[in-house]
């Protein structure tokens, strides 16, 4: 089995990103998750300082394989940032980088299903490929029909509005699923093993690929599934005190969900992906556009958070 990649421990994440409960699911037969999280509120607004903690350790671990980060832990963040400069220089960012480590994190941490392949990693090999998802996850479960083994394509934004988010999600998600075969063949060629050990990579590639006679005869589900990270505007009203302004908060954004789950099942029904697996984390900010260049700003210099 691949080990997960973060450095941080499902207990740590939980001190930093507290999940609202609810009961809307998704109009899907397979196994789905939606799952809403928020940060602490201090002063009246979200409190960014833990939550950059988290992506300061873990910058390394997205932006390098496997194998680049084993080979020099100690350099994983400066190279790192030196890719992420790359991207940026070239015209290539498009300021969602924090969105797509945001999604790494809640699927290794939440989901715990490992990263395969991330966009960003791939600046790194001999060939500059390009990739439609964000990232490749893998996702491997039981269940009473059987093993399931589920590639996770990554999409991941980060726009005021949430309704206009979930529609861009989805609509790179289709991009994604229309060139999945390609996504796939990376995974399965000799770039996967510039970034895995040989003998991991042809483990992994075995897992996913499809083998008629031995899929059927072991019970064994190959599919594709989707991982979908959204963060949106969450203006917060300032109550009598800090506490009475998180419950009030607490409470806007319990009252959105219905309407977001309603949403997110337009999409699936719109685009005739009832048969897939959906993985997917919302997160408000203060102010997501102003917020992400602030926080990727200070990361890309590797300081410490200041508001």
């Amino acid at each position: 089995m691949l080990n997960r990649t973060v450095k941080n421990s499902k207990q740590e994440f939980d001190k930093v990103f507290l999940e609202i409960d609810h009961s809307e699911t998704l109009s899907v037969g397979n196994k789905n998750d939606i799952r809403f999280f928020m940060l602490d509120i201090q002063n009246n607004k979200y409190c960014y300082y833990n939550m950059f903690s988290i992506l300061k350790e873990n910058l390394g671990r997205y932006a390098l394989s496997r194998k680049e980060f084993e080979r020099d832990p100690e350099m994983a963040i400066s190279k790192a940032i030196s890719r992420f400069h790359e991207v940026n220089n070239a015209g290539k960012g498009a300021g969602g980088e924090l969105g797509e480590i945001l999604l790494y994190l809640f699927l290794e941490t939440v989901l715990e299903a490992p990263k395969l392949l991330s966009k960003m990693e791939l600046k790194g090999t001999r060939n500059q490929y390009n990739y439609n998802s964000d990232a490749v996850h893998f996702y491997s479960f039981k269940t009473e029909s059987g093993q399931h083994n589920q590639i996770i394509l990554c999409e991941s934004k980060l726009i005021g509005d949430y309704k206009t988010a979930i529609r861009k999600a989805f609509e790179s998600l289709k991009t994604s699923l229309t060139n999945k075969d390609y996504d796939f063949s990376l995974v399965s060629t000799e770039i996967f093993k510039e970034t895995l050990s040989e003998e991991a990579a042809d483990r992994i590639i075995d897992q996913i690929l499809p083998n008629a006679t031995e899929d059927y005869k072991n019970h064994i589900i190959k599919e594709t599934a989707a991982g979908i990270f959204i963060g949106y505007d969450q203006p917060i009203e300032a109550q009598d005190d800090t506490i009475k302004t998180r419950e009030e908060n607490l409470m806007k954004i319990k009252k959105d969900i219905p309407k977001i789950a309603k949403l997110i099942n337009k999409e699936i029904q719109s685009a005739d992906l009832h048969g897939m697996s959906f993985y997917i984390y919302f997160l408000p900010f203060n102010k997501v556009d102003d917020d992400r260049a602030k926080i990727m700003g200070q990361l890309l210099i590797n300081s410490e958070y200041k508001e």
